[in-house]
This record gives C-alpha cells, sequence and structure tokens, in this order.
C-alpha cells in the first residue's frame, strides 16, 4: 500500500514537473517567436543631439526626442568604480549568468510567493536593459518576457555591451538618463573622471533615482552610497579602508545642465544645418578669445549696442568662431544671431564694385577717377563728410571710402556685373536687389549678413576662390575661383593695414591684415571686414531694434575691435605680401568716368538763377580739379586772389576754367 501511494505521489509530481517544463518551453516559444525582442531598439533608443569639437569635447548639446538627456558613451570612457558599484549593486553575477540568475530567481520566487506581490524582483542588468528599452509594467507576465528577452540579448551582444547600454540608458534623477548626462549634471565633469565616492553614489540611483536624486534628497542618496561601498567591500572590489575614506569625501551637488554651451550661436547654426548633430570646426579657445575682446569693447559703445563677430579659417573655409550678440541670456535680444541678420552693409560692398572694374582691366590702382557732384536718375549721392575730393586715384577713393567713385564705376561696369561678382565672392543679396537698391547698391542699400560678406572678404583672402562655409568636419570642401589672384592680391595691397591712414585705423601697423568698413544710411550699422589671409574676421556692431546712434560708424565702432581680433595670437599674421604687379589697363575707362577725360565747374551749376541781395551776390566757384586753373568770368581773366570767391552783380554772367592742358569747362548763370 505504501509503495502504491508512493508510486502515485512520483507520478503526479512528474505529471505537474513535467507540465511546468513543457509551459516554460511553450512560454519561451511565444515569448521569443510571437513576441520577440525588437533588435532595433538597441540601435534607435532616443539620445540627445550633442555637437563635439575636434578634441572630442561636448560643446553643446540638447535633450532627446523625448525630452531626456542622454549622452552615451563607450565603457572605457567611464569611471572603473562606476562599473564595480553598479555590478555589486544591481547584479554581482553579471559576468557569469546568461542573461537570467537562476539563484536570484529562486530567493526572487520565494518571497513574492509568500506575500502574493512582487517584492524582490531578481532582475538582472540584461533584463533591467530590456525592460528600459520596451517598457511595461512591473509584474510576473512582465518579469517573464524579461527573462526571455534578456537571453535573446545574450545571443545579440556581449557582457560588455550590454553593460554599456545599461549605463547610457539608465535614469539618475529628472530627466537624466545615462552615466555621463547624470555626471556631467551632478559634479560637472565627465563619467570618466568619477572618483569612487561620487561613482558609487550614481551606481544607487537607479533603483529609486526620483527618492534619490542628490540635489534633492542627498541624505536619502548618501545612504544609498554607503551601502554600495558596503557591497564592494563584501565582494572584495575595495578594501574597508577605501570605503571609509569615500564615506567621508566631501560631496558637493551642482544640479545643472548636464551641457553648458560654449558657443550657443554657433550650434544653433550648424543643428540647422545638420540636426542630427556631429563635429564641429568650433576652435574653443579662439572663441572664448572673441568672446573676452568682444565684452571688452563693449563698453566704449552706447547703452544697449550689440556686437556680432565672425571669424572663418581661410584656407579651409571652416567657421571657427561666432558670437550672434554680447549675450546670449539676455531674454530680449540676446538669442538673436547677428551674423545672421539681414541688415543695410554701408560700404562693404565696394571693394567688389572695384574688383569688377580691375577683372575687366578697365581700371589699376592709379587710374585717376573723378568725386564730384552727380545725379543718377534723381538721385544725388554725397560722401560720408558731405564733400567731395575732385580728382582722386583708385587707390585713394577705396581707402577714403569716397562714394562717387564707386557709383561711377557701377554704372560703367554694369550693376549686374557687379552684383554678379558679389555673389560669386560668396556675398548673400536678396533676388531684387538690384531692382530695389539700383546703383544705390554699392553704397549699402540692400540686405545682407555678416557672415556671408566675412566669407566674401575670405575669398579675396584665398586669392579668389570661394569656398562655401563648412561648420562640420566631415563636410566636403566645395571650391571654385571666381577672381583673378592678382586682383585680389591689389585689393589687399590697396586697403592693407600697413598703407591706409592712421586717421581710420584704431592700431595702425600692429599686424597686418586688409579690411574695409562700412556705415549703414541713419548710422544704424557699423561694419568692419577683413582678412589676414591666414582668417577672415567681420565685426557689426549696432542695435537689434534698428535704433541708429551716432557713434555707430565703421571707423570708429567697428574697426578699432577688428584690429584687436587681427592682434589676438591665434589669428595675427605680421608678415605683408609682397607689393603686387602694375595692372595693364587693356580698356580705359570712358571721358565721362575718368577724372581728366573732362573738367567740370561743380559751382555754380549751370544754369542756375540767384536772387540778388540787393544788387549782387557772392559766388565761391569750385571745380573738379582744385588746383591749376585759370577763372575767367565773362571773358575777362580773374585775378588768383579774387577767383576763390566772386562778387557778381545782376545780369547773364558766363563763368570760364581752363586747365594748364587739355579743354577748359564753361557754364551760364543768372543774377536777378
Amino acid at each position: 500500500m505504501i509503495l502504491r501511494f508512493l508510486k502515485r505521489r512520483w507520478k503526479a509530481l512528474a505529471l505537474v514537473l513535467g507540465g511546468c517544463f513543457l509551459a516554460l518551453v511553450g512560454f519561451y516559444l511565444w515569448a521569443r517567436y510571437y513576441s520577440p525582442f525588437d533588435e532595433e531598439l538597441l540601435e534607435n533608443f532616443p539620445q540627445s543631439v550633442v555637437l563635439r569639437d575636434q578634441q572630442g569635447n561636448v560643446v553643446f548639446a540638447t535633450v532627446g526626442s523625448d525630452d531626456q538627456w542622454r549622452l552615451p558613451v563607450s565603457l572605457d570612457a567611464m569611471s572603473p568604480w562606476l562599473i564595480q558599484a553598479t555590478i555589486a549593486l544591481e547584479d554581482e553575477r553579471f559576468e557569469s549568468h546568461g542573461g537570467v540568475d537562476g539563484l536570484a530567481v529562486l530567493r526572487a520566487t520565494s518571497s513574492n510567493l509568500q506575500t502574493g506581490r512582487v517584492v524582490s524582483g531578481a532582475s538582472t542588468l540584461d533584463m533591467q536593459v530590456c525592460r528600459m528599452l520596451t517598457g511595461g509594467p512591473r509584474n510576473f507576465s512582465s518579469k517573464a518576457k524579461e527573462a526571455v528577452a534578456s537571453l535573446r540579448l545574450n545571443e545579440l551582444r556581449s557582457k560588455d555591451e550590454i553593460l554599456e547600454f545599461y549605463l547610457n540608458i539608465a535614469p539618475y534623477g529628472g530627466n537624466l538618463r545615462g552615466v555621463e548626462a547624470a555626471s556631467r549634471s551632478y559634479f560637472l565633469k565627465s563619467a570618466n573622471q568619477l572618483s569612487l565616492a561620487e561613482a558609487s553614489l550614481l551606481a544607487g540611483l537607479p533603483q529609486s533615482p526620483e527618492r534619490l536624486r542628490p540635489d534633492r534628497h542627498l541624505t536619502a542618496a548618501l545612504t544609498r552610497r554607503d551601502k554600495a561601498l558596503d557591497r564592494m567591500v563584501e565582494l572584495e572590489m575595495i578594501s574597508e579602508q577605501m570605503a571609509e575614506d569615500a564615506r567621508t569625501e566631501p560631496m558637493k551637488i551642482a544640479g545643472r545642465y548636464p551641457v553648458e554651451p560654449v558657443a550657443p550661436h554657433y550650434s544653433l547654426r550648424a543643428l540647422a544645418r545638420r540636426p542630427e548633430g556631429g563635429t564641429v570646426l568650433l576652435q574653443v579657445d579662439l572663441q572664448k578669445e572673441v568672446e573676452r575682446v568682444l565684452q571688452s569693447h563693449l563698453l566704449r559703445l552706447p547703452l544697449g549696442a550689440e556686437i556680432a563677430v565672425s571669424v572663418i579659417e581661410v584656407e579651409s573655409g571652416a567657421v571657427v568662431a561666432m558670437a550672434g550678440s554680447s549675450n546670449f541670456l539676455d531674454p530680449v535680444h540676446g538669442q538673436v544671431n547677428g551674423t545672421l541678420a539681414s541688415r543695410s552693409p554701408g560700404s562693404t560692398l565696394k571693394p567688389f564694385v572695384f574688383a569688377a572694374a580691375m577683372e575687366q582691366g578697365r581700371i589699376n590702382r592709379n587710374t585717376n577717377l573723378k568725386d564730384v557732384p552727380a545725379t543718377f536718375a534723381g538721385w544725388s549721392p554725397r560722401n560720408f563728410d558731405r564733400g567731395f575730393a575732385g580728382e582722386v586715384t583708385v587707390e585713394e577713393a577705396l581707402q577714403r571710402s569716397l562714394n562717387l567713385p564707386a557709383v561711377f564705376l557701377a554704372r560703367e561696369m554694369g550693376l549686374t556685373r557687379c552684383i554678379g561678382l558679389m555673389e560669386a565672392c560668396g556675398v548673400g543679396l536678396p533676388d531684387d536687389a538690384a531692382t530695389r537698391g539700383g546703383l544705390a547698391l554699392v553704397l549699402g542699400a540692400t540686405e545682407t549678413n555678416l557672415l556671408s560678406l566675412t566669407n566674401a572678404y575670405a575669398t579675396v583672402g584665398r586669392g579668389g576662390i570661394r569656398v562655401k562655409p563648412r561648420f562640420f568636419a566631415d563636410e566636403t570642401k566645395q571650391s571654385f575661383r571666381v577672381l583673378q589672384e592678382s586682383t585680389c592680391a591689389r585689393l589687399d595691397w590697396m586697403l592693407s593695414s600697413f598703407r591706409v591712414s592712421p586717421a581710420s585705423r584704431a592700431s595702425p601697423g600692429n599686424s597686418w591684415y586688409m579690411s574695409k568698413t562700412g556705415t549703414s544710411s541713419g548710422k544704424r550699422d557699423a561694419w568692419s571686414i577683413g582678412h589676414n589671409g591666414k582668417f577672415a574676421v567681420g565685426v557689426w556692431v549696432g542695435r537689434f531694434s534698428g535704433m541708429g546712434d551716432e557713434a555707430f560708424v565703421g571707423t570708429t565702432a567697428a574697426e578699432p575691435l577688428l584690429a584687436k581680433l587681427f592682434d589676438l595670437s591665434p589669428i595675427r599674421v605680421d608678415q605683408a605680401p609682397p607689393e603686387p604687379e602694375p595692372l595693364l589697363v587693356r580698356r580705359p575707362l570712358a571721358p565721362s568716368y575718368a577724372s581728366k577725360a573732362k573738367l567740370d565747374i561743380l559751382f555754380p551749376e549751370d544754369g542756375a538763377v540767384y536772387q540778388a541781395t540787393p544788387d549782387f551776390v557772392l559766388l565761391f566757384p569750385k571745380a573738379s580739379r582744385p588746383n591749376g586753373l585759370k577763372w575767367f568770368l565773362n571773358d575777362r581773366l580773374l585775378r588768383d586772389d579774387t577767383s576763390s570767391h566772386l562778387k557778381v552783380g545782376k545780369g547773364t554772367h558766363v563763368l570760364s576754367c581752363m586747365p594748364p592742358d587739355g579743354d577748359g569747362a564753361s557754364i551760364r548763370f543768372q543774377v536777378r
């Protein structure tokens, strides 16, 4: 009877065990083949968008698509203490099991059956990775699925890869995911720089990341840290003395954003071009120097003034520094990027008009031009000082930024040709620039931005080769020739910091560069842009509101800052390029544009009528050539001491002047 009873019991037990085994096999097959682990989750979990410099340092980052901070790093870029503390706390047999820890399962099953709920999860690091990737409630069914998924995960990835996944996606409080984001936020350092005390504190956070957040609940976090240290001692990872030293180490918690942006305007521009991020060409040390000099110069400007600076490496086209405003954190205008804002460029476009004429062999630097009053379709431009210089050379006209010679040249060369050359060099202009601005475009009656202007001057610095501005290290360098090298050399010579009058230079001769200033109408924008063959630098000063100021003049508001930037050691060049060969003028300008071809009487104007007070008027004659002239009134030669001022009675009069050689000029006027 006893044997028969035992045999029935063993048979029943065998059936139960067999049924359980078949159920487990069935569940495993169902979980694996009908609810399989999605391998793509290992590659496509949301990450923060990160920009790194060429040394691998993070310069900018944003939260991922799920509004969480994740800054994945390799296992080699994590503190060994962090790895050991995590294993000690979360999964001490991690290296020996295949995804499921049998001993832990037996212990947890016993505890959970006794309480009727999940009080001990027996979750391995492998299972936690699966849960974090797939989500799901904390119940028996989910645990079983995680167990099967972790077995599959171990088939797909090595233990080091699984551990790296865990440490990069585990929660560490708030919206911090992964040890790099947590380390940067709490300790202001990368995960590979963590001490034993810091690493053991972080290792304990994923168990209950909100309850243990060290920036809010430091005492609870330290208690959990001490438990991690105790486990490391028990597992002989560290000595008792090392644990004691870690417990007494002062703990300062910062609680900041994981990444403090180095150059936010630069980074946002780069991300606008490539939203997924990458390695950028920003030179961090140079960026900091630019910002330092900018802040110093800002103190010299009126209240509310803003500054924008762009720096491009000439040879490569790399944008290496950018400051879009004086303070990115200013809540009103700080985040406006002044290097991209469309503004009136003032006279900064003039060199490209002269370049167009030199490209066609129409002028060289000694060609004489006229700076005299003229009207173009009802528009009568004047110089900045409201006067006229008369006869000037091309070099003098460009150095003094005289308006009339530039306008005359633009009309002679054709505005379309001039605009085409500007755009070919890199200047960004509106599609309707010619119709909106007309000839006034060459004096700034259009809009462009600082970055494109800086790139155009970089084109001159390359000897006429245009390169598209590059922000990322892996961007292909696209280049093509748009100007002759000889034309660029002549522009460099005429606008050299060693040659331009000190009156228009902040510190002439300190370092070599070529540059051109500009001031927009109403003194709303002050510009200074140039290159030294190594870097092209652009400076804009003004207000983003567009309000003008008497101080916003290119030579006084912008050029002193440009000079300081070109004196920075990473940018500085001391040796000037050699003087270029004289340019052969193949097609001289028409007589109406070259100054010596025609002598003009500028005042009085031909056909003018003046009112006598009471019987005469006092006139001060002026001609397009100031010296060496003989003056005649009604065919009577005037004495030299009276020709500068005339007392003229009522009637019709003819005023003439005659040069030593060539044709003279005459005008007729009336006095009533």
